[in-house]
């Protein structure tokens, strides 16, 4: 991966962070130890020739002696494509869409195309195993939304989303893939992870689905490893991560800065009281938010678009905003006295602007953590860190104190 696009789609991190960040990651530059590995261990996995080779052999009987090409995509852009000869169906979570997923779904298209296939890609909001064990289940790291957007980014022509419920689980694991995987997603052939099953009591394992695309004449192939630098990226350790308020080392597995989108909402005015005006944001609940006090570019309303799948310098090519520098602090308040109970906010100080932005939808990219969160002994001594961590993101931001 080119260091220069170590911030991904969303932004990216300030020059003076990017480097300090890219020397801290091993094997520098970011981009180096990137690969993909097959499992050697799992009877089923086939690799990439193996899979080329029965798919071509499928689409070589369909043409009559002639491999059909790759569809071209439409005007309409990602998402909107011609129906054609069928789709190279790839079935998991995705969640976060790392480093590893970005690597997987490039590997994925490039099969398809080879193929005369196109991608289409079906994730789970949350991981079933939720739905099986509740306690188990943990925040996520971007919501269907944001995933789909992100997915179909990275040049995949279909994208499905499936909230797993009692109907996935009670479905016969025949049904699922004759009348899903076949017939719905016109599948031309199938990639899943070495774990993955599916349909009732999990009946619908590898063993069964390779011989169920044999009996059709479709492909079938096992997703290969990805490392980075000898190790596996994977949500979890982002997600462990984010929650030690570690933003720095999570953007690097992610490949661009970690955010979370919600809408301003009234809070309780302490923020103007205190001379530093903040929006309060409403987020979805199942998200994961790193606790503390971070420097963030803020997005949405006058900063530019929302949408993460926009790259901040197209929309300051256009002559538009590109974010916002900001100070977000995430955490209970514990130094100032309340009426009720001390809930976790997620406020935001967007700094040298004073404005109107309740009913706004923003996106906050976290960038940097300043420090964790900490009872001061008065407001005044309040205010005095509030100006240290203002002046720090301004310095981060290259801009004077």
């Amino acid at each position: 991966m080119d260091p220069e696009r170590l911030g991904g789609s969303r932004g990216g991190l300030p020059p003076a962070l990017r480097e300090r960040h890219l020397r801290a990651l091993p094997g520098h530059p970011a981009g180096r130890g990137i690969r993909l590995r097959r499992d050697p261990e799992h009877p089923a996995a086939r690799g990439s020739r193996g899979l080329r080779r029965r798919l071509g052999r499928k689409h070589r009987e369909v043409g009559r002696g002639r491999t059909v090409p790759p569809p071209a995509q439409s005007p309409g852009g990602a998402g909107r494509v011609k129906e054609g000869p069928g789709y190279l169906v790839t079935i998991g979570t995705f969640d976060g869409v790392h480093l590893g997923h970005q690597k997987l779904l490039r590997w994925v298209q490039e099969r398809a195309r080879e193929a005369g296939l196109r991608g289409r890609i079906v994730f789970f909001v949350h991981p079933p195993h939720f739905f099986f064990r509740p306690d188990h289940a943990i925040p996520l790291l971007t919501t269907s939304r944001e995933r789909k957007s992100l997915i179909l980014e990275m040049g995949i022509d279909r994208v499905e989303v499936l909230n797993f419920g009692p109907r996935w689980a009670k479905m016969p694991h025949e049904r699922f893939f004759s009348e899903y995987i076949v017939k719905r997603w016109k599948a031309g052939g199938i990639y899943v992870g070495r774990d993955f099953a599916f349909g009732k009591g999990r009946q619908g394992d590898l063993r069964y689905l390779e011989e169920a695309c044999r009996r059709r004449g479709l492909g079938f192939g096992i997703l290969p490893l990805v490392r980075v630098h000898g190790r596996k990226i994977s949500s979890s350790r982002i997600r462990k991560l984010l929650s030690a308020g570690e933003v720095a080392r999570a953007d690097l597995m992610l490949g661009r800065p970690y955010s979370v989108s919600g809408v301003v909402v009234h809070g309780e005015g302490l923020g103007r009281k205190l001379g530093f005006p903040t929006a309060n944001l409403r987020l979805a609940k199942d998200i994961i938010v790193p606790p503390g006090v971070f420097h963030v570019r803020v997005f949405g309303g006058p900063f530019g678009s929302v949408r993460a799948s926009e790259r901040a310098e197209l929309v300051a090519a256009e002559g538009g905003p590109a974010g916002a520098d900001a100070v977000c602090s995430v955490g209970y308040r514990p130094t100032v006295k309340l009426r009720g109970p001390h809930l976790l906010t997620t406020e935001v100080h967007i700094i040298d602007w004073e404005g109107d932005l309740y009913g706004d939808t923003l996106r906050v990219e976290f960038l940097q953590r300043l420090r964790g969160e900490k009872k001061f002994s008065s407001l005044d001594a309040l205010k005095r860190g509030i100006r240290k961590d203002i002046d720090r993101c301004r310095s981060n931001a290259g801009g004077p104190p």
